[in-house]
């Protein structure tokens, strides 16, 4: 059984990757896929950490002093393969959880996979980001904006699909309707009618 959770920035989608991961007794992987993916490769956790569910041209734009544009190109690309690697050998290994970096994408040939996107009200996500972050509004407005950004431009590059589009997964849930808890509670009702529990 897998569930892999994509997620929009300050939807909870960390919290309840890790929590559903506990009531199932199951491995959760989201930062661990970096770590993963550079002892699997020969590009240090920093190069890794730093193209992390990142497209290219929002890497330069923040870094461009780092590398020449051909060179972040190869690098990326090193990258997200890196993880994506790391991603089909860890699922190899058992039930896992998975938090984004196109896992859904990634495994989509398997029949154990359940697809979950986990969303939330803008409102609620910046309060959300500016309170875990200490942040003003106007800061965890533009993050959540950026990293949403970042993520869709990520996930479009490599699987040429919508990231949060409806019919690229099995269940889409409005967490900030549903609470950290509750939103567990349905993934579970959902694996249990799949016959995977």
């Amino acid at each position: 059984m897998i569930v892999t959770i994509g997620r929009q920035h300050g939807s909870g989608g960390h919290d309840i990757a890790r929590l559903l991961a506990r009531e199932l007794h199951v491995n959760c992987y989201g930062k661990e896929i970096v770590d993963e993916a550079a002892s699997r490769s020969n590009l240090c956790r920093e190069v890794v950490e730093s193209f992390d569910e990142k497209r290219v041209a929002a890497f330069i734009a923040g870094e461009p002093h780092l590398f020449g544009l051909q060179g972040a190109f190869g690098l990326n690309m090193q990258a997200a393969n890196a993880q994506f690697e790391a991603i089909r050998s860890l699922a190899e290994q058992g039930d896992a959880v998975f938090t984004g970096r196109c896992a859904d994408y990634v495994l989509r040939e398997r029949d154990d996979l359940l697809r979950v996107f986990i969303l939330s009200d803008l409102p609620q996500r910046i309060q959300t980001v500016m309170t875990r972050y200490e942040l003003s509004e106007e800061q965890a407005r533009k993050l959540v904006r950026q990293v949403d950004k970042d993520r869709a431009s990520f996930y479009r590059y490599y699987t040429d699909q919508i990231w949060g589009e409806a019919g690229n997964y099995d269940l889409c849930i409005n967490s900030g309707r549903l609470g950290i808890e509750g939103t567990v509670e349905v993934i579970i009702s959902c694996l249990k009618a799949r016959g995977m529990l």
